[in-house]
Formats: structure tokens, sequence, C-alpha cells
């Protein structure tokens, strides 16, 4: 509009000699004007209002998988749930003062998601994971630079992302969402839903209803690492301190039905030479229904083992710790990281059939080493390693819906041929999965684009016990041998920031 009336102007006053000619030229210059500003912001997307600024973000990541489990092998084109595909607005208005508030929504596409994948479905079309769209946040903050940041809506916990926190930081190219995790990270994000393979059964029927996640997991979710989410809830983040405590910061929360945690954050660059970063978060889980939400008791009857009547409503209480450290040397671009993490259930009703045992603890960890640096023009060039071990993380427990954890009940029972070669009802007691990987990560820093290639190799061993009368007639318990064939995979493909 300034515009149009600044040549408006200038065409009344390069014709003033020229009055009668000018007066008609002038208005009808102005007139048509006004008209194509008009047209213009009829058709131009634009804020609701000029006092909340508003941030389009996302990014998109694809893969081209080929993998093995033994038995068979195949190729799939996938979502890479490492760093799934996603969109977000965030938005921002100014209070007074240092005191500002905002919103972030964030929604992820689901289709051929890696994390839902298995020798049965390649493109996500069972279950809840065939879901297309997801939110992921919903949630509006209050935040002053001196007191901190409160958050409340669908937000992420303290404990969320701990064990990839350090990663993050010494891996993520200024300007862009995230670093070489959202390439490969600790947990198993390409082949958790595939089916185990019991050792010379090569055929569709020979495969167990058990997954790599059932025997490798935490007590509150399906990954190994990253053991904590979003949920509804309020969370309180104070801003990073300075002097002494310089590069510290903390987190605490509360969360639908009774949640709560907490974490302690490191991170500093040292002269220009030594980023440094440490992480450590504890979370208390008491909802019966995790994720699945509703609030209140859990739907019974549940069944209190040893007793096979008995039955009465259980009271979930689960103890998750998880963290990660990381350094890189920025001249060389060397680095390291090593992440942790404990899972640990108290609920009343998870009591091991044949042994009476409560449940077990649940433990993990991972390192990783590699180079980061700019070789060639185009961006910098990452080649990593890693290997990492899961321990007794099968899950026994209930859902709160009638179902189980994760594939596992809570006296923890298997029934007869869930491995093919074990025909008796067999009780789980110990659990061993182990990884190694090799990853390379090239990028784009004119795109904000990187290309990326990784192999994985995974093996499992798994213990099993039985009073079965035709496998131990006195009642003793006796060890059931099995064997799991390893699972290898291998990667390809690019994700783009924007």
């Amino acid at each position: 509009m300034a515009i149009a009336a600044l040549t408006c102007v200038m065409g009344a006053t390069v014709f003033v000699a020229k009055p009668a000619k000018a007066a008609d030229l002038g208005g009808d210059c102005c007139a048509d004007l006004e008209e194509r500003v008009a047209d213009l912001e009829a058709t131009t997307a634009r804020k609701g209002n000029k006092k909340v600024s508003v941030q389009i973000y996302g990014k998109v990541n694809y893969a081209a998988m080929w993998w093995d489990d033994g038995g068979e092998q195949n190729f799939y084109v996938v979502n890479n749930y490492n760093e799934s595909t996603r969109t977000g607005i965030k938005g921002k208005a100014k209070i007074g003062g240092d005191w500002e508030g905002g919103y972030r929504l964030e929604w992820e596409y689901r289709p051929a998601a890696s994390s839902f994948l298995n020798q049965f479905n390649d493109n996500n079309q069972t279950g809840a994971s065939s879901l297309d769209l997801v939110v992921r946040w919903s949630q509006m903050y209050l935040a002053n630079k001196n007191y901190g940041t409160l958050n409340w809506g669908l937000t992420a916990t303290p404990k969320y992302d701990i064990t990839k926190n350090a990663m993050e930081y010494i891996s993520t190219v200024k300007g862009e969402g995230g670093g070489l995790s959202d390439t490969l990270v600790s947990d198993f994000r390409m082949n958790p839903a595939f089916r185990l393979r019991p050792t010379g059964f090569n055929n569709a029927e020979g495969l167990s209803s058990l997954t790599w996640s059932n025997i490798a997991r935490c007590y509150g979710s399906s990954d190994q690492y990253n053991c904590s989410t979003r949920r509804n809830g309020v969370a309180y983040s104070t801003p990073d301190f300075k002097g002494l405590f310089e590069g510290f910061n903390v987190q605490w929360g509360w969360f639908e039905d009774d949640d709560w945690g907490a974490a302690l954050r490191y991170k500093r660059t040292f002269n220009d030479t030594w980023m440094f970063s440490a992480n450590a978060a504890y979370e208390n889980i008491r909802d019966e229904r995790l994720q699945a939400g509703g609030g209140g008791e859990a739907s019974g009857p549940i069944i209190i083992p040893p007793s096979t009547t008995k039955q009465t409503f259980f009271q979930r209480n689960f103890d998750e710790w998880a963290g990660s450290i990381a350094a890189k040397h920025k001249p060389t671009g060397l680095f390291a990281m090593g992440n942790f993490s404990t899972s640990q259930s108290d609920d009343t009703n998870v009591i091991g059939f044949y042994t009476g045992d409560k449940a077990p603890d649940m433990t993990a960890w991972d390192v990783q080493a590699g180079i980061q640096k700019k070789f060639f023009a185009p961006g910098e060039t990452a080649f990593w390693g890693g290997y990492g071990q899961v321990n007794d993380g099968w899950a026994p427990g209930s859902n709160g819906n009638g179902g189980n954890l994760g594939g596992v009940a809570a006296d923890s029972i298997l029934k007869a041929k869930t491995f093919a070669s074990v025909t008796v009802p067999t009780e789980i007691v110990g659990s061993e999965v182990d990884r190694w990987f090799l990853a390379l990560d090239q990028g784009f820093e004119s795109s904000a684009m990187h290309l990326y290639l990784a192999y994985q190799h995974f093996n499992a061993d798994v213990s099993l016990v039985t009073r079965d009368p035709s496998v131990s007639p006195n009642g003793k318990l006796k060890n059931v041998p099995v064997s799991i064939d390893d699972f290898d995979l291998i990667y390809s493909g690019g994700r783009i920031y924007f």
C-alpha cells in the first residue's frame, strides 16, 4: 500500500504540467494498484495476527533397506524411524520484559515406518501402526530467560531423548534440525518388529511370535535406550546456568497418570577445541495403561501368580534411569559417545510362573566412536561405528487392558511353540541381545541434505526353563535350549531439513 501511494504521488508530480491528463491518469493508477494489492492479500498465506511469529519446520528421512533374518532375505523402502519424517509449527509472542509465550504443534508420517515393519508387513498396514498421521507434540509454553521455561500439553518428559542429547550436541551441523543420530541411534529402530527366527526353521511357519524388541526393551517403552517419550503433563526447565555451574540445565515434570521424572543435562565447548556433553535422567511410571491412557485403575480381572484363580487389579511401578556422555575434538573431528539405560519393575503381578522370581532388571549399554569433518567442499563427512548390549529386556507385565507389555506375560510364560523347536510351555529367565554397526554420513551444506549408508548386525541368546511333566516328571526346574538366527541389515538413503 505504501508503494502504491508513493507511485500515485510520483505520477501526479510527473504530469503536473498537464493538469487534466494527470488527474485522470493518477486516479486510474491508484485504483489499479489498490485492486492488485487487494488481490495479492487475498491469495497470500499469512498469520492470523502480527503479534505471534510462526515457523514451519520439519524433515524428510527415507531409506532403502536390505535385510536377512537367517532364513529370508528381502528389500524394503522405509521411512527411517531413527528420526521419522515429520512436519511442525512453532510460534512465539513477546509478553513484556523478559517474558514470552508460545506453542509447538508437530506430527509425523507413518507409512512404511521402519519400526513397525517385519517379514509379513512391508508398509504399516496393520494395527495401530497403520495410522498415516500421528501427533507428536501439542503444547504451550511460558518462558523467561532468567527463570526458565514451563511447558504444558502433550510435551516431552525430562528423560526424553536423554540418550541422544550427547551425540546431538557434538554432531549437529549449525542451522540444521539434527545430527548423526538422525542416521542411526542406539535403539533398534530398523528391525524391532521383525520376528525372531529359530535356527533351522527357514519357512514362514518357523518364525517365532516374539520380535527383537520383545526380548530387548525397557518396561516403559519398546525402545532399548531412549525409554521415555512425550506425555500429557507439565514440565519445567531451568535456564542454562552461568558461573561455577556454567553449561548445566535441570528439568522436572509431572504427567498423567501420576508419572514424574527429572533430568540433569550439561553441554559446553572449551576454547573452541573440545565439545563435551553429559546427561542423566530418572523416571517413575505409575500409569497402568502407559501411553494408551485413560487414567484410573487398569481393567481386570488380572490373575496374580502363582495362583491360577485369584483375580484382582494390579498396581504399576517402574523405575527407569538413563544417560549419555560424548566428547569431540573439533580440529580433528574425532569423537566418542557412550550411553546406558536401566529399567526396574515392581508391578504387583509380575512373578515367574515356574521360578517364583520377581521381574528382572533390564540393563543396556552402548558405545560409539568415529570422525566427523569437512574433507570435501559439499559438507561434513562422518564415519563411525559402535557396539551395544541389552540384557534381560523381555519386559514381563500387563498393559492394563488385558494384553502384555511386549509379548511376554506377567508370569514370563511362553506358550508351547513360541519357538518352533520348543514343544512345551517355558518360562523365560534371561536374554541378551548384541548389536554392532558401521555408518557413513555425507552432508551437503548448500541444501541442508544428508546421504547415508549403514550396516547393522544383531545376535541374541535366550534362556528358558520349565517344570512341564513331559520334560521333568519330578517337577524339577529344567533348562530348555533354543538357538536364534542372527539378523543383518543394510540401509542407504537421505534426509533433508526444512
